[in-house]
């Protein structure tokens, strides 16, 4: 039961700084100059996006793997 609020917890972790990540990226540029969020991110800004994407995915595996138990 520990593991699976452990990889629940990681989930949300992973999922709130993905989408605060995007958000920051987005509020860097000016209204209206890019059409896409992911268009907002150049360089080194992918690396805690990759990162904050495998801790959710991470995290979702964990939880349901030891949902079963």
């Amino acid at each position: 039961m520990k593991k699976v609020i452990l990889g629940a917890a990681m989930l949300i972790s992973g999922v709130f700084g993905l989408v605060g990540w995007f958000i920051a990226g987005a509020l860097t540029v000016q209204p209206g100059a890019r059409s896409r969020v992911w268009g907002c991110l150049n360089g080194m800004e992918w690396t805690p996006v990759i990162a904050f994407l495998a801790l959710a995915v991470y995290g979702l595996v964990l939880a349901l793997k030891n949902a079963k138990d």
